[in-house]
């Protein structure tokens, strides 16, 4: 039997392997070393799978595995399935509160989108389904580290800096320790004009009965409708959908 050989691919999922394995990114320059390809050959092969959306490049020019690796095999996929049965609930607590509702997951120290309601009223924002967005930065991100334990979050962030998008953005890794384990008290997150200029929102993990959490959710809106009164909220509905979605997804017979 002939045995057929495509050197890009081989080479393109040397790195998707190597890309699969890090927690903060990995650096054209780190790619290259570990796969024993030139700098420029790494870097195309790097921009290529970015386009297909099977890596992304981050905005400090770090590379992650993409969102479509993570949806690939779509019917088994944890995100597609958990994006299919949470869909409905976020779409009802859109409507509850009137803003928009994102469903993410934690990818290193990068939340992922994968799924988006909006409402007529809803801020428009350039997040998209499948958008990378600095952990530190979001609500749905420091939802999902403070689940993590403490030495892992440290970690990671370790050799990482933690980029400034806004004055209130948090840049040092002791303050980011100190909010999660605020976080963990009241059991949701919130962003204080973090990552843009006028925006908040509030966020809370999605729990298993396990008691890990994959993916957070979010409402996210202007300052002067999610205002200081509508947090505390806000953050309990936000816990109760999520408790829901959670015995849904859980449920051998939920639908699958």
């Amino acid at each position: 039997m002939a045995e057929y050989k495509n050197q890009s691919l081989e080479r393109g999922f040397q790195i998707l392997e190597y890309l699969d394995s890090s927690p903060s990114g990995r650096a054209v320059s780190e790619v290259a070393r570990a796969t024993g390809l030139h700098r420029a050959t790494a870097h195309r092969l790097l921009e290529v799978l970015c386009g297909l959306g099977y890596a992304y490049k981050a905005s400090d020019r770090r590379y992650w595995i993409g969102y479509a690796m993570h949806v690939f095999g779509h019917p088994a996929s944890v995100v597609a399935r958990v994006s299919h049965h949470a869909h409905s609930y976020l779409v009802k607590l859109a409507h509850e509160v009137d803003e928009t509702v994102n469903l993410a997951f934690l990818e290193g120290i990068q939340a992922v989108v994968v799924d988006r309601v909006t409402t007529d009223r809803a801020h428009r924002s350039d997040v998209q389904i499948g958008g990378y967005f600095d952990a530190h930065a979001t609500s749905l991100g420091k939802a999902l580290l403070s689940i993590r334990p403490p030495e892992d979050v440290q970690a990671n962030y370790k050799a990482t800096r933690l980029n400034a998008y806004t004055g209130t953005t948090i840049t040092d890794l002791p303050g980011l320790m100190r909010e999660l384990a605020e976080i963990r008290k009241t059991g949701y997150a919130v962003n204080n004009e973090e990552r843009s200029p006028g925006i908040r929102s509030v966020a809370a993990p999605l729990i298993n009965p396990h008691g890990r959490a994959m993916f957070a959710i979010s409402v996210t809106g202007p300052r002067a409708r999610l205002e200081d009164a509508r947090i505390p909220r806000i953050g309990a509905r936000i816990q109760e959908v999520a408790r829901e979605i959670a015995i849904q997804v859980t449920t051998p017979l939920a639908g699958d």
